[in-house]
């Protein structure tokens, strides 16, 4: 969820800035929407990880996986297109993201006052 949410917030003022820039290089959108997805799944699995505060790599692995079968679902319904490699290579950047998120989050060492 809270993955989702960081997108849709990074999104629409991405969205803003690029309406009001008009001009943006082709090339420049699919890079700019993985590395998106790579914040957004890194984030979903270190609150997934904070939350459960244990096996780190794992819940933030499928926290990115199901990030991105959010983001398959949408696309599949939006664009009706078929898949391809670049959604093969997607979802592993997003799984190892968000895996990488969750084992920071459980990892990280508190401070004791």
């Amino acid at each position: 969820m809270s993955g989702a949410a960081l997108c849709a917030v990074l999104l629409a003022v991405f969205s803003l800035l690029f309406v009001s820039s008009e001009q943006i290089p082709q090339g420049f959108i699919p890079a700019f929407v993985i590395a998106v997805s790579v914040l957004c799944s890194f984030a979903a699995g270190f609150v997934t990880a904070k939350i459960s505060k244990k096996r780190g790599l794992l819940c933030g692995m499928l926290s990115g996986l199901l990030l991105f079968l959010l983001f398959l679902a949408a696309g599949l319904i939006a664009f009706k297109e078929p898949l391809g490699a670049s959604s093969c290579v997607k979802m592993l950047i997003m799984a190892i993201s968000g895996a990488m998120g969750g084992f920071l989050a459980v990892n990280k060492k508190h401070k004791r006052k």
